[in-house]
């Protein structure tokens, strides 16, 4: 897939209950997570817009979407941005994935063309939803869902054509898909960025 037919979304609409602030605000090495986000997304992708319904993300000069349809979580977000998305498949990351990897990003991009949604899978079976590939043709169906309140991510992928990819534990560092909801798991993940820096 050429990078010119590839929008980089950065998902950073949460209410943010359990952390208590912006997760795409914490500092991760002295570096804010959406910054991490952002230099992993460049050599990938056309361009860049984040989904959020504040202000926070302004001063880093991309486009910034507020929800279209209101507290309808993920799915509402990918809503949003396959609406304002001008290319043909969009790469979503959550702005909770410190670790994230230009390595697993590569081979989601790659495949891209294998479905409407190209997902990551671990070896327990878990899905990625939040750092995966989208198709513009997926806008429709995620409308009616939403619509129909039907909009739990794990549910709509029935609905969908989607092509998995497997991440075995072998070639799988347990960071590249951790994220951070609690201040539990941000100190748990600043422990884990010194050892995998180390």
């Amino acid at each position: 897939m050429n990078k010119a037919n590839i929008t980089g979304v950065i998902l950073a609409g949460g209410k943010n209950s359990r952390m208590g602030s912006d997760k795409g605000m914490l500092l991760i090495e002295g570096k804010k997570i959406v910054e991490r986000t952002i230099d992993i997304l460049k050599p990938l992708v056309n361009e860049i817009i984040i989904i959020s319904n504040g202000k926070n993300y302004e001063y880093l000069g991309y486009r910034v979407y507020n929800d279209i349809i209101k507290d309808r979580g993920p799915m509402g977000g990918i809503h949003t941005a396959l609406s304002y998305t001008k290319t043909d498949k969009m790469l979503v990351i959550s702005c909770d994935m410190p670790f994230v990897s230009e390595k697993a990003l590569s081979v989601l991009v790659n495949e891209s063309n294998e479905g409407e949604i190209v997902i990551p899978e671990h070896d327990d079976g878990k899905l990625e939803p939040l750092c995966a590939v989208y198709s513009i043709s997926c806008n429709n169906k995620f409308e009616k869902l939403l619509r129909s309140c039907n909009w739990r991510m794990k549910d709509s992928l029935g609905f969908f054509n989607v092509h998995r990819i497997y991440f075995s534990g072998d070639e799988l560092p347990k960071q590249w898909f951790m994220n951070v909801n609690t201040p539990a798991e941000y100190q748990s993940i600043l422990q884990a960025s010194h050892e995998y820096s180390g």
